[in-house]
């Protein structure tokens, strides 16, 4: 009878997860009908797409949380005016997917959707927090590579300079050959000279590269560039004194590791070469007392 019961549970929230989606196919197909009708009659939304899913209000990223994804996402290198809602709906969906395996793996184990309803649940809240914190993680990963690239673009154009290139043509030759010396920072001089090339003033171009390298001291860099093309101030002594601060913050990282590491080794040493370590020197004499005590006993 419990197993019957239990069935028909199943089947009942099998039907009712149909039911939604095809309610959500509608809700969509009406969306569509509405905004292709306000795109003929020119009453559309400029910030709306057609065909574009929007997320319940209650679901969406709002204030901190919101501010706080978007930061990590242009860190992380998604400059997309989309991407917060994108990345949203796919922790969303990610969450209800591991919701809905989790409650088909304990219905498979049990004969009951919710027998396991702890591990469900736990499953399903670090698979909603989960892609928060690898987005992190990729941002900071991002950060240390451009870091420590930052030493070779600028000799780059600290070579260029000295041979006489000017500074947008420095920017152009960086763009278009050197793709593989500085594989991260050559996009972003990329998207620099496509900037220039829609005619955006040289102010807001050098604004929008610092804000895509999301590094410390690439606004100071982006203004040296401002007051050298404005102000005609000398760069090449400018340039030096960044690469020598840029190469420290390289050593300074390569130091910050090798610390981390001889951490996490006295902590492997404690937990697995010390217990053996007492054995053997602790084993013999305890191992004597015992024999001693076994025989004296009458």
């Amino acid at each position: 009878m419990g197993a019957l019961a239990s069935t028909l549970f199943f089947v009942l929230a099998a039907a009712s997860l149909l039911l939604v989606a095809i309610g959500i196919r509608l809700l969509l197909a009406d969306r569509q009908l509405g905004e292709r009708i306000a795109f003929e009659t020119q009453t559309r939304p400029h910030n709306d797409k057609p065909g574009q899913w929007q997320l319940p209000r209650i679901f969406a990223a709002r204030g901190r949380d919101r501010e706080e994804i978007e930061q990590k996402l242009k860190s992380a290198g998604y400059f997309d005016a989309s991407a917060v809602d994108q990345f949203v709906k796919l922790r969303l969906v990610l969450a209800l997917v591991v919701a809905c395996l989790g409650m088909l793996g304990s219905f498979l184990a049990a004969g009951d959707p919710f027998h396991h309803w702890l591990a469900i649940l736990t499953s399903t809240w670090l698979a909603y927090i989960g892609p928060k914190y690898l987005l992190k993680w990729r941002a900071a990963e991002r950060e240390r590579t451009l870091t420590a690239e930052f030493p070779f673009l600028l000799d780059l154009m600290l070579m260029m300079l000295e041979s006489g290139v000017s500074l947008d043509q420095c920017f152009r030759s960086i763009a278009r050959e050197e793709q593989t010396a500085i594989p991260h920072h050559a996009p972003l001089i990329a998207m620099l000279v496509d900037d220039l090339d829609r005619g955006q003033d040289y102010q807001t171009a050098f604004d929008r590269w610092a804000a895509r390298v999301g590094v410390n001291g690439a606004k100071e860099i982006a203004g040296l560039f401002r007051q050298s093309l404005f102000q005609g101030m000398e760069l090449i002594p400018a340039l030096r004194e960044f690469i020598v601060e840029f190469s420290h913050r390289r050593i300074a990282r390569a130091r910050e590791a090798i610390g981390k590491i001889t951490v996490r080794m006295v902590v492997l040493m404690l937990v697995f070469f010390m217990p053996a370590l007492f054995i053997v020197l602790a084993g013999p004499p305890v191992a004597a007392i015992f024999d001693t005590l076994m025989g004296t006993k009458p």
